[in-house]
């Protein structure tokens, strides 16, 4: 199925997203899919965000071996693409 319209969309903001996919040489599906991808990634920066906020406000003693895990955690996370 292929969506042909975006309601309410006003005029200034759909030349805005038109003139963004010309800037990069995409057509608009594909600037679309680009758009929605880096929306997923900022929610991730923002639950990471969130989380480590959270461990610094609430802080507690972490072993040695705590800190490896949670280095090789974050490690093995990092070479996962999204």
């Amino acid at each position: 199925m292929s969506t042909k319209a975006i309601k309410d969309v006003d005029e200034h903001t759909w030349n805005r997203f038109k003139a963004g996919a010309a800037s990069k040489g995409m057509d608009m599906a594909e600037y679309f899919g680009l758009l929605v991808g880096e929306s997923e990634k900022y929610d991730g920066r923002k639950w990471w965000k969130d989380l480590l906020d959270f461990v610094e406000k609430n802080r507690i003693e972490f072993t040695d071996t705590d800190i490896k895990r949670m280095k090789a955690f974050r490690k093995r996370f990092k070479m996962r693409k999204f």
